[in-house]
Parts: structure tokens; C-alpha cells; sequence
């Protein structure tokens, strides 16, 4: 492998990237990528159920010719999905719904995550990602067999790190228990359930995370916004936007490193940068946000 690439504070989601009905084109996508990675941003996340394979391929096409130290690329799996050839994408996508609908349990069995990774790279045109992880899973879902694939994707080379997405602290622990987990992620905001717990796992045990969900409190923000105008006032940051505020939020949490944004607009990804300056500068409006809107 090439020398690792590290997180960066921010960090490009791509779950809407290549969804039915609501994607981008290949040309917009390899833009909001190329000026992900010019900015700073290396962290891309992208799992092999988004776009049923087509934001794996959409990425590994504009990552060509970029420096494998250029980015860290998370992916996931686990949940069920239709993976024909690109040709047949469309019908991809319908399947994966109908198929989710008729079999909504999440598969982690060894065989299944091992050729899940095996196919996610073909579709990424890469020889490793920097992380993979258990999709949304829950505490009872992986077994022994689970633990064991992430050991043996790790030890063939076909991710440098492995982990879970999850909000459930109980499978964290397990993960943790099993040496297979060095990277979390979750959703981390003011509203999200146990991501204080988690933060407290993770950082008592060394383990990165890397938040999701982080804008999801907006909606509550907007129906308070007079108690969160006061608030802002109180602490300096009127002329701060929610969206920068939240992101920063994130950052401020115990063990994140990184802090995924969905975006598909290059100038909103750049402008969200912003969000790092008030990481140290609001700690004192971060406590009060979590006393208040939990």
C-alpha cells in the first residue's frame, strides 16, 4: 500500500450522489469531487447500496489520476441490494427497493461481506479503501463469523481499517470487544440518541469516528429559532450560519475526527469549511446546545 492518507475535518458524503431520481450527472459528480479533494477534503464516504453500486463507480471514475494519498475512502456494507453490470443500472436501483422491501434484514455473514468489498473495489477501481465498515448495524445482527470477516478483509489488504456505522453503543462495545473495530460511524448532533455514549466508548478506547447526520437538528432549530437567535446572540456567533454552527458542533464532540457532509454542490461543500474556524471559538455555546436541545 502507499503511504495512508489522513482524515480531514471534513469529509464528503455521497449518498446522493447516484440515488434513483435525484442524482447528478457524471460531470457534476466528478466536479464536486475534484474540488472536494483541491480544498483539502480527502475523506469520502460512500457505501455499495448507494445508487446500488453507481456511487462507487461514479467516485472510482473521478478519482483517476488522483494520488492514492489524495483521499481516504470509506465504504459499507451489509444491506441488501442488486448489483448487475453499470449497463443495467436502472434496474439496480428498482431491485434494491424491491428487494429491501421483501427481505429487509441486513446480511453480515463472512462470505457476503467478503465479496461485497471484492466488488465495491472493482466498482471504486481501487486495490484497498482506507475503511470499511458494518452498514447501520445493531447489537444481536453480526456474529463471530462477522468479526472474523473484517479480520480477514484487513489482512488481505482489502481495507486498511475496518469498523461499523451504527448508533447502537451496545454493538459498539462489541465491536471493540472482537479487535475489529478502529473506526465508527454515527450520527452526532444535539438530537442524536446515544451519540454522547458513544463519543465516551470511543474516545476511551482510541477508536476514530466519523459523524453523519449532523445538519438533522435544522428543523428543530427553525420551530425555536427565537431561543436560538438569544442563544447565538449570548455567545457571539449571530452572524454564524446554523449549518456552520452544527458542523462545528460535531467537531467539538470527544473522538471525531472528521465529519461527513452530503453535499452535490461544489460551492456549498467549499463554504462549509468555514464551520472549522468555530470548532474552539463556541465551546461554551456547544454546552448550552446540548443542555437545551437534547
Amino acid at each position: 500500500m502507499t503511504l495512508a492518507p489522513s482524515l480531514t475535518p471534513l469529509g464528503l458524503g455521497t449518498g446522493r450522489l447516484a440515488s434513483l431520481g435525484s442524482g447528478i450527472s457524471q460531470s457534476a459528480s466528478s466536479l464536486l469531487i475534484q474540488t472536494a479533494l483541491d480544498n483539502g477534503i480527502r475523506v469520502i464516504d460512500t457505501a455499495d447500496t448507494y445508487g446500488s453500486g453507481d456511487s462507487e463507480r461514479t467516485i472510482g471514475g473521478a478519482l483517476r489520476g488522483r494520488r492514492r494519498e489524495e483521499f481516504f475512502l470509506i465504504t459499507k456494507a451489509g444491506f441488501p441490494h442488486v448489483a448487475l453490470p453499470a449497463a443495467f443500472s436502472p434496474l439496480n436501483q428498482i431491485g434494491k427497493k424491491l428487494l429491501q422491501v421483501a427481505s429487509p434484514k441486513r446480511n453480515f455473514s463472512k462470505k457476503y461481506l467478503i465479496r461485497c468489498v471484492e466488488a465495491s473495489l472493482k466498482r471504486l477501481r481501487l486495490e484497498y479503501v482506507d475503511a470499511f465498515l458494518l452498514h447501520a448495524t445493531i447489537a444481536g445482527e453480526p456474529s463471530s463469523e462477522t468479526w472474523e470477516a473484517l479480520n480477514e478483509i484487513r489482512t488481505r489488504g482489502l481495507s486498511r481499517l475496518t469498523g461499523i456505522s451504527t448508533k447502537d453503543a451496545e454493538v459498539l462495545r462489541q465491536g471493540i470487544a472482537s479487535g475489529q473495530v478502529s473506526i465508527v460511524e454515527t450520527p452526532i448532533s444535539s438530537e442524536a440518541k446515544n451519540a454522547v455514549e458513544i463519543c465516551h466508548i470511543c474516545a476511551s478506547n482510541d477508536v476514530t469516528l466519523i459523524a453523519n447526520e449532523v445538519l438533522k437538528p435544522r428543523l428543530n432549530l427553525q420551530h425555536r429559532s427565537a431561543q436560538w437567535n438569544t442563544m447565538r446572540a449570548r455567545h457571539g456567533a449571530s452572524e454564524c450560519s446554523t449549518i456552520h454552527l452544527l458542523i462545528a458542533y460535531a467537531l467539538a464532540q470527544p473522538a471525531v475526527k472528521s465529519v461527513a457532509i452530503g453535499s452535490t454542490s461544489p460551492t456549498h461543500l467549499v463554504e462549509n469549511l468555514r464551520a472549522l474556524q468555530y470548532v474552539q471559538q463556541h465551546e461554551g455555546l456547544f454546552k448550552e446546545m446540548k443542555e437545551a436541545f437534547q
